[in-house]
């Protein structure tokens, strides 16, 4: 048993992987465009397509481009393919563009030519096609049709990834981690990798968990790092499933077998091993078990209620006691609502001030300090966010509503107005805005809203007196962060909440009074018990 152990371990030491740069993945153009509402076959909607695109309508000439590409009502034919490209792109459609570009790229339709793709990639790249900036990434990578140059491909990247595209935010992740074409930052790895991952991106939750795993850019927290490799395998991600296995084997070798039998069965040479060492080290009966939770694993299911041996804290149950308390704010008619992580960090109950019950941790992220609770049973007020808080501007108005220092301030929460000094964080974190409404204990967690009442983002902290007055010799003046608006949304969107957003043509800005009034209805103090 001993030799199998050591046996084992080794095999684990060198299962904690990430996924590697993706040095040959390009992006084909996408999808046909939807038919909407129109209850129509793929035949159907091709004649009506090719109606149009006779006609030159541009869109309909790429629509047709894309379905004889894919063979959607009609039979694939490449060269036809490159036609209607052709004559989409001739009027300055960036998406045919892209797909001429990819048809040289891969020889379809046309001879392979990386000369050609590359002068197509440019012209819909410099429209701010995302799919053909990564791809001309991609080329400047591996050295295709250009000189290899891995500093004009973090510039493409970083285009594509300051649109929201998140295979190019983890690509720019993995670049700064490995020092390609920049210098190494394992700290910007992790901020790129969180917001790939926050979007759901299977490669960067296992990235993220890598980080987490081996301290590098983030403090090390195994608990982080099979928080994110539980995300990824959930989504069927063999490497994330070994990683679990790995993490699992020593402390509970149901659910790491359970794991490594998911990997192994997509014919993962690393879960085999795994597995393999772990029924020598198990009962009949644990196998058994390990084998149904794999065989009953679904989609999305984490094995979270799995009859797992796993580390839990023994320490004999006390009285628990109040130790601090932030602010949280609803935003689902669900009971969904929002604060900082640090707010609720290694609680042992999170409570609502004036409510019955006990507030669920849904998820936690560390990075940018949010945390999702689930209040007990449905709310009838929520906020509204800011549906598109990337067109705030530095210096513009904004007001945050919270609970500070509550044993001695008003119970009825506090409105302090400031204006958004910077649209970048401390350290330059574009995960952040720099505000200048005052902080409080107490404030962390609160939201921060527009002259329209709507969120545009979270308090997170306030720039410390005692490290700046040393740094700088000067006291700092309201120097305060707050996750900003895509960040909370991109992280209840990961989280699957059904939140709204307010703003349109329609939408006027209130008084100050107003807004206090409605973010009384659904801002609430949460409290930390221990």
């Amino acid at each position: 048993m001993k030799a199998l152990m050591i046996s084992l371990m080794m095999v684990l030491s060198l299962m904690l992987y990430g996924c590697s740069e993706r040095d040959a993945e390009v992006k084909a153009p996408t999808a046909t465009p939807a038919k909407g509402f129109i209850p129509i076959s793929d035949e159907e909607w091709f004649k009506l397509s090719i109606k149009d695109a006779e006609a030159g309508n541009a869109e309909a000439q790429l629509r047709l481009g894309q379905m004889y590409a894919k063979g959607e009502g009609v039979p694939e034919d490449f060269a036809k393919a490159m036609e209607w490209y052709q004559k989409s792109a001739d009027q300055g459609n960036s998406m045919a563009q892209h797909g001429i570009a990819y048809m040289y790229h891969i020889g379809k339709g046309v001879p392979k030519d990386f000369a050609k793709a590359i002068t197509w990639y440019q012209k819909a790249a410099a429209q701010g096609n995302a799919d053909a900036q990564i791809n001309l990434a991609v080329m400047y990578r591996i050295g295709k049709g250009v000189p290899k140059d891995d500093a004009k491909a973090v510039e493409w990247y970083q285009k594509a990834a300051a649109q929201g595209d998140k295979l190019a935010q983890d690509s720019l992740g993995g670049m700064y981690r490995y020092g390609l074409g920049v210098q190494k930052d394992d700290a910007k790895a992790v901020e790129w990798y969180q917001k790939a991952a926050a979007q759901g991106y299977v490669e960067a939750q296992v990235n993220l968990g890598v980080m987490y795993a081996n301290g590098e850019g983030v403090p090390k927290d195994a608990a982080k790092a099979v928080e994110w490799y539980e995300k990824a395998a959930a989504q069927g991600n063999a490497q994330a499933q070994i990683n679990l296995g790995a993490k699992y084997a020593l402390v509970g070798k149901v659910r790491a077998y359970a794991w490594s039998n998911l990997a192994a069965a997509q014919g993962n040479a690393a879960g085999t091993k795994i597995r393999g060492l772990l029924e020598e080290m198990m009962t009949p009966a644990e196998i058994a078990e390990g084998q149904r939770l794999a065989s009953n694993w679904k989609q999305g299911d984490t094995m979270q209620a799995a009859n797992a041996s796993v580390p839990v804290n023994t320490e004999s149950a006390g009285a628990l006691r109040k130790l601090g308390t932030g602010t949280a704010f609803v935003v689902s008619r669900e009971g969904h609502a929002l604060t900082n992580q640090h707010v609720i960090n290694a609680c042992k109950e999170v409570r609502v001030a004036g409510r019955e019950g006990v507030a669920k941790v849904i998820t936690s992220d560390s990075v940018n300090d949010l945390a999702l609770l689930q209040f007990p049973g449905k709310s009838t007020e929520a906020a509204l966010l800011n549906a598109d808080p990337g067109k705030l501007r530095q210096g513009e108005d904004v007001i945050v509503f919270g609970y500070p220092l509550n044993s001695v301030l008003s119970s009825g929460g506090n409105l302090t107005p400031g204006t958004i000094s910077a649209l970048t964080g401390l350290g330059n974190n574009t995960n952040q805005i720099q505000i200048t409404a005052p902080i409080q204990p107490g404030s962390s967690g609160s939201p921060v809203l527009d002259k329209k009442g709507n969120v545009i983002g979270v308090v997170a902290m306030k720039l410390s007196d005692s490290v700046a007055a040393k740094a700088t010799g000067q006291i700092p003046q309201n120097v305060n962060f707050a996750v900003n608006g895509q960040t909370t949304k991109a992280f209840l969107d990961a989280n699957n909440v059904p939140y709204k957003t307010g703003g349109g043509i329609f939408s006027r800005e209130k008084s100050n009074a107003d807004i206090a009034e409605d973010a009384r209805k659904w801002t609430v103090i949460v409290e930390c018990w221990k």
